[in-house]
């Protein structure tokens, strides 16, 4: 049978797990002020970053506010158990809660919108290699209005993202590639703690593989200040932490081509064909999955016979991680 947890379902089959929340998404969208119609393509427009100067804001009445701020914290929490796919989307609009206006209205209602016409997305993990961990870390430059970046990252263990992160940069940076190694400082914390909770449960870890894009970067983290020139000696010497951890073993950076890395998913508002694609990675689904068979108006019934979780022990230590990871997500 199908295991309910922490407003999960939980199916357990061919050694894969598949998480859903449909019900709980459709009580965000129940519960929202305002009614639901029709569908959106992308949880999120191109303009996703854009904010208006003070003075052309048009901030929300005291009712919407609050319907704001409990819609997204809602929705941070469905983003952190299964449904990836928003996660830049609310990774964005947390940053916006304290004082709301309309443009912020529209943002979320176009989530709102996605989830409507996506309702039964479900994000399907598998455990192929408990000795192998993947990260994609990305980070876009200067993106947030006021010039901060933004820094993107997903962990797989076989297919699916079993872990991922969207957060706001605490700092300025003065390049992309400074912007880039300042997101793998903040995506270190989660790779440690990974390898040591996966280690805990009794698996052996060969390597930890960090994919980014950025080659300045990648030459940075490996050889610390020797491979600093003028653009980058200013970098506070703390960022080279992680050129301690790759001398130690703890992991090990490869090259990714951007137009194959997974963790710009995280990390800007992508649209049409690459969205798609990255979707279809992190969530585990067919790319060109048709949107009839995921809306709200589906006939939903169940199908995938179920196998005992008895013989899906590594799927289990992965919704352990999984679960006990989105518990300790912090916001920017």
């Amino acid at each position: 049978t199908t295991h309910d947890y922490l407003g999960m379902m939980l199916s357990y089959s061919n050694r894969q797990v598949r998480i859903s929340m449909a019900d709980y998404v459709k009580k965000v969208l129940d519960g929202f002020i305002e009614d639901i119609h029709g569908t959106a393509a992308t949880p999120a427009g191109e303009n996703l970053f854009q904010v208006r100067s003070e003075n052309e804001r048009l901030k929300l009445d005291e009712g919407r506010a609050q319907c704001f701020h409990s819609t997204v914290a809602q929705l941070l929490f469905v983003t952190m158990r299964c449904r990836r796919d928003i996660q830049t989307a609310v990774a964005f609009l947390t940053t916006r809660v304290k004082e709301p206006d309309e443009d912020d209205w529209a943002k979320l209602k176009r989530v709102l919108k996605y989830l409507h016409g996506t309702v039964y997305l479900s994000l399907t993990l598998d455990a192929s290699d408990m000795t192998l961990m993947r990260w994609w870390v990305d980070a876009s430059f200067a993106t947030h209005p006021d010039y901060r970046s933004h820094t993107g990252a997903v962990l797989s263990l076989g297919k699916g993202g079993v872990i991922s992160m969207s957060r706001k940069q605490r700092l300025n940076t003065k390049s992309s590639t400074e912007a880039e190694v300042v997101g793998i400082d903040d995506a270190s914390s989660q790779i440690l703690w990974t390898n040591y909770f996966i280690k805990a449960q009794g698996y052996h870890i060969d390597d930890t593989l960090v994919y980014q894009d950025n080659q300045s970067a990648i030459l940075l983290e490996k050889n610390g200040k020797q491979s600093s020139g003028k653009r980058t000696r200013h970098m506070n010497i703390r960022y080279f932490f992680i050129t301690d951890r790759v001398k130690k073993g703890e992991m090990t950076i490869r090259y990714c081509p951007a137009n194959e890395m997974v963790g710009d998913h995280f990390t800007k508002p992508l649209q049409g064909v690459l969205f798609r694609r990255f979707r279809a990675i992190i969530m585990n689904i067919d790319e060109w999955v048709s949107d009839d068979d995921l809306a709200w108006e589906r006939n939903f019934i169940p199908t995938v016979p179920q196998e005992c979780v008895g013989e899906n022990i590594a799927l289990v230590s992965v919704v352990k991680l999984m679960v006990h990871a989105g518990a300790i997500y912090r916001v920017a």
